[in-house]
């Protein structure tokens, strides 16, 4: 059976699950869409409650649905115009899976580099620091009244890592920073201050939280005064501040290295 109408119930929820942030809260359901990305969120263990593809998707991606078909719980045929109703892109691809929101815990007894995102709004930023975070093997994320980290744009944007990462999600940075120090993790606001140390002189400890604010304010001065550490990062052009995920990037990088064994590591670059 092919489902052909826009307006057939269970498309008018996923396309909800994809345009509101309310109906994905509620639901605890979000969207994936993309061959690639739905075939990463099924090998990741995330739970594939409804499938849908095209018959041109199923000729074009066999790899990727390979797994897919078989875990999926409910699988759905649809046509080229039902797909565009769902989709969040101008062209897609005619994959999308209804997946249970299942947040990874975050076990601060761990040693190594945890990411605090304070009030980051852009979906870009966001994901492309989520990616940053496994690529450096960040122990944990604390989303602190950031967008949608199941948006679509969002899950785009951390290629699958979103899948793996354990993340939590907070209203407010203060109970974030709370239970951060309470586990003993030492704190780093970036943040352009005159008391501010400065980048790569500084000695992270061993548990360590590094702690990037909004895009156009940065962090909130309470915030920046409850961290044990202000860090900035030395810039020696004439560009007076960093985009949010460039400088967190480099802080993430810096704290990391800073941990790791002298001979771990490695260089991975990708499109």
């Amino acid at each position: 059976m092919v489902i052909s109408s826009r307006e057939n119930p269970i498309i008018k929820e996923a396309a909800a699950l994809v345009s509101d942030k309310k109906a994905r809260k509620q639901s605890g359901l979000f969207v994936v869409e993309g061959a690639r990305l739905c075939s990463e969120a099924c090998k990741s263990g995330a739970e594939v409650l409804r499938l849908f593809v095209t018959e041109e998707a199923e000729k074009k991606y066999p790899e990727y649905l390979k797994s897919l078909l078989s875990e999926a719980k409910e699988v759905y045929n649809i046509t080229c115009s039902v797909a565009e109703k769902i989709s969040d892109t101008k062209t897609p691809q005619g994959v999308f899976a209804v997946c249970r929101i299942d947040e990874r815990p975050v076990d601060l007894s761990k040693n190594g580099v945890y990411v605090l995102l304070s009030n980051l709004q852009d979906p870009g930023n966001i994901g492309t620091i989520l990616r940053t975070c496994e690529a450096m093997d960040v122990r944990g994320v604390f989303l602190c009244g950031c967008a949608d980290c199941y948006s679509p744009k969002v899950l785009r944007g951390t290629m699958g890592c979103i899948f793996r990462l354990p993340i939590k999600v907070f209203s407010e940075t203060a109970e974030a920073l709370s239970l951060l120090h309470e586990a003993g993790v030492s704190t780093y606001a970036s943040a352009l201050a005159e008391n501010a140390l400065l980048l790569p002189e500084v000695k992270f400890s061993e548990k360590s939280c590094v702690l990037i604010g909004n895009e156009g304010n940065g962090l909130e001065h309470g915030v920046i005064e409850a961290c044990e550490h202000v860090v900035m990062i030395p810039m020696p052009g004439k560009a007076e501040s960093l985009n949010a995920a460039s400088a967190a990037a480099i802080m993430i990088y810096s704290a990391a290295m800073n941990s790791l064994p002298r001979g771990e590591g490695g260089i991975c670059v990708s499109k």
